[in-house]
């Protein structure tokens, strides 16, 4: 780095000397370091590296270092003496005398730099603070300082003559050079007429036109919001640079320093503007306001403590004024920091007086707030608890983005609110509300209920095929109770271009379902197979069908895709351009996959997600009845206190926190959340208030132990929904006293109830027996 800095310095000696001087000196009687410059420079190059430096090289550097300031001392009084022999008698040989005495004190600056970065801390301390020899530095550098600005104006007073001589004797570079900042600054108007159009184009095509669009592009973006400070920023270095090339504006070069740190300095201003816009979006014009006037205090700051440190680098190096000046832009950015915790002082007093959780020593900063001297520090102390409270507010929001988190607070919620549940005296005034009186607080679904915004990916996929005109099956597939039924209602409100039929199958199968589908296309109810594939096939109405329940066609046994190859033929064959739209449970569609493969061919096969915490909490709210004159109470439901529950109430809390367990405990499952919900409704005997509290989940290690053919018997009545015994033998492969024991065993615990004679899964043990056969890998939820 030293060399490069010597090698600099004589490369501007060079190029600073006039150009129609070149015509009176050649190479040779170019200004050279002296003498006892480069021998100094050589013994400096001849030290070792700092890290291999043995005692005697140290006081060699001490040596040096002193001999360095001797001489530097010497060649300022001879270049003193040089500069007011010029005044007096100008001409060239004395200027090459004061070039010669100019490039000699900067070799030597750059010496006595290199030197004091490899001497031991004293030395440097001694000679770039504030002592004795501090001061007497500080003078013989500002001496030097002084000089040098006396001779660039002699410098550049011959430098525009020789330019105004130069362009006498040939016009051509000047004109050249001026062509191409004319150039230059055409291409910067019109970026400046044109910017505006181009990004918002570029708005439209990339950002806009694609959902998640490329780390390139967003980059491009966000540079976009300094468009205009970065156009003048090349177009006046370029300009700069084009004509510092002309050898009598070399000096110009300078003036880039200052464009890059003014113009940067804008630039960026407006990309940490933009930067805390997206960091922390605030509606508060004071806020915004606060943080505007925060960031360009500092960033100004720095660009004058940049400029000021470059400059005087290039100039001196990094000697006494160097630290001197570094020492007082400390105490600046001291003062500015004052200043800023001043401005925010009212605003954060004002945020912690609305936090009444706080720490001990925030409670000693809030008291201290009017205290003179005090207040500063205790602005402080405010600000970097609000910074890390913000903190952890914003990496829990990022954190409950993902499941595995969510799931595991919501299993700690669980166990405390459990705890303090056993703990909780009032327990004994509390009855359970049962049957349909738990409807009267929280409302079944119907029509008008609320729809809650779910699976809007999977309804744009589907919206793809089921809403064009070119035919189409598709298959929606989730877990029983998830929202498939009311997301195929969803898509046949949006069809306009097909008339919308829905069959929920039934459970006699195949044969009740082509007696629905015949009659809702207008057919009798005793039509054949023949009769409705010939009346799709010459309708001149497109339908969008939609079978619901489709798993009822579904046996996991041999032969058991029959029913639904049949009813995929029979669609198929239609030729018209009917769209079909089937769903089925994700139990029975793993084995409709693993049994048939790619030889059941559909459009599009769409798996409904899990509903998230926010869905489910939307959906429970949705239900609860309003209008009674004593509503459902969270009160004295205690939920652990998050971090990002803070600004709650008491009641919006325990709200919050019981919507996490019922959303753990359901999977996802908007259904078995419902059902839990009204199993956690109770009625306070005093006063006759419905309160929530927590529910008792069933609990049976027998479960997780069970014989591996009764846990199948379970997992056959999952997938076929409802199941005889008949159907349950042939499925399993057990016999049918065998299955009606095993019936017998899980009708006595409440795992199954009867309907129509078969068996079905109790709605209490849906998610307990759904998870035992999970975790086991019979079944996927």
């Amino acid at each position: 780095m030293r060399s490069l800095s010597r090698f600099l310095i004589l490369t501007l000696a060079i190029l600073s000397w006039p150009s129609h001087a070149n015509l009176e000196y050649d190479l040779q009687s170019q200004p050279q370091v002296s003498d006892s410059a480069v021998d100094l420079d050589d013994r400096i190059d001849s030290l070792p590296d700092p890290l291999f430096m043995e005692p005697s090289d140290r006081r060699q550097v001490n040596i040096l270092l002193a001999e360095v300031l001797r001489v530097q001392k010497q060649e300022i009084k001879t270049f003193e003496q040089q500069i007011k022999a010029y005044r007096d008698n100008s001409d060239a040989d004395q200027w090459f005398a004061v070039q010669t005495s100019y490039v000699t004190l900067n070799s030597l600056n750059v010496s006595k730099q290199h030197l004091l970065e490899q001497t031991n801390s004293a030395n440097k301390e001694r000679l770039t603070g504030f002592g004795p020899y501090g001061v007497t530095q500080f003078k013989q550098e500002w001496e030097l300082t002084k000089l040098n600005i006396e001779y660039l104006v002699y410098f550049q007073i011959r430098s525009f003559k020789a330019l105004v001589k130069d362009i006498f004797i040939s016009p051509v570079p000047v004109i050249g050079a001026s062509l191409k900042v004319l150039f230059i600054y055409f291409g910067l108007v019109w970026w400046l007429a044109n910017s505006t159009r181009l990004i918002e184009l570029f708005r439209i095509n990339f950002l806009e036109a694609k959902t998640n669009p490329p780390f390139l592009v967003r980059v491009i973006w966000y540079i976009s919001r300094a468009d205009r400070a970065i156009a003048w920023l090349i177009a006046i270095t370029l300009s700069l640079r084009v004509l510092s090339s002309i050898p009598s504006l070399q000096h110009l070069i300078f003036l880039e320093i200052f464009t890059w740190w003014i113009l940067g300095g804008s630039i960026a201003i407006s990309f940490i503007l933009e930067f805390a816009y997206r960091l922390g979006r605030t509606s508060n014009q004071e806020v915004i306001a606060l943080r505007l006037s925060t960031i360009r205090r500092y960033v100004w700051s720095f660009i004058v403590a940049g400029v000021t440190l470059q400059i005087s680098s290039i100039t001196l190096g990094k000697g006494t004024i160097y630290s001197w000046i570094y020492s007082a832009l400390f105490f600046w950015f001291v003062l500015v920091t004052i200043s800023v915790l001043r401005l925010w002082r009212a605003k954060v007093f004002d945020t912690l007086q609305h936090i009444s959780d706080r720490p001990v020593w925030v409670n000693w900063a809030v008291n201290r707030k009017e205290t003179f001297l005090l207040n500063i520090l205790a602005t402080a102390i405010g600000i970097v608890w609000l910074s890390v409270y913000s903190f952890q507010h914003r990496i829990m929001a990022l954190l409950s983005n993902y499941t595995l988190f969510s799931q595991a607070l919501a299993y700690l919620f669980r166990i405390e609110v459990a705890k303090q549940s056993d703990l909780d005296k009032n327990q004994q005034n509390l009855v359970r509300i049962k049957g349909d009186q738990t409807y009267e607080y929280i409302l079944p679904g119907n029509i008008d209920s609320t729809l809650i915004d779910y699976a809007g990916d999977e309804v744009k996929q589907l919206s793809r095929y089921l809403m064009s005109d070119s035919p189409a099956i598709c298959i929606v597939s989730g877990e029983r109770g998830v929202g498939a039924t009311t997301l195929l209602y969803t898509l046949l409100h949006k069809v306009s271009n097909a008339e919308p039929v829905y069959v929920s199958c039934p459970y006699a199968g195949y044969q009740e379902l082509l007696a629905h589908l015949a009659v809702s296309i207008g057919l009798e109810e005793k039509a054949t197979e023949i009769q409705i594939l010939a009346h799709l096939r010459k309708s001149k109405t497109t339908y969008l069908i939609a079978i619901d329940n489709a798993q009822r066609l579904v046996k996991p046994m041999v032969g058991g895709l029959s029913d639904l190859i049949r009813l995929t033929n029979l669609l198929r064959r239609s030729k018209k351009n009917h769209r079909i739209v089937i769903s089925i449970a994700k139990s029975s569609w793993r084995f409709v996959d693993r049994a048939r493969g790619e030889r059941l061919l559909f459009d599009l096969v769409c798996f409904l997600p899990r509903w998230t915490e926010k869905q489910v909490g939307e959906l429970l709210n949705s239900r609860i009845n309003t209008e009674l004159e004593k509503p459902l109470s969270f009160d004295g439901l205690v939920v652990p206190k998050q971090w990002d529950q803070d600004d709650m109430s008491e009641e919006d809390r325990a709200r919050q926190g019981f919507y996490r367990i019922l959303w753990h405990y359901s999977d996802g499952n908007p259904t078995v959340a419902l059902r839990f919900f009204r199993l956690s409704l109770n009625r306070n005997k005093d006063t006759d208030q419905a309160v929530v509290r927590l529910f008792h989940v069933p609990e049976a290690q027998e479960l997780e132990n069970m014989p591996k053919p009764m846990l199948a018997v379970l997992r056959s009545i999952v997938q076929l929904e409802i199941a005889s015994p008949e159907v349950l033998s042939d499925c399993t492969q057990l016999s049918t006293a065998e299955i009606t024991g095993i019936l017998r065993y899980f009708e006595s615990r409440g795992y199954i109830g009867w309907h129509e004679e078969k068996a079905r899964i109790s709605e209490h043990w849906f998610r307990h027996i759904t998870n035992v056969l999970d975790r086991q890998h019979l079944l996927v939820k």
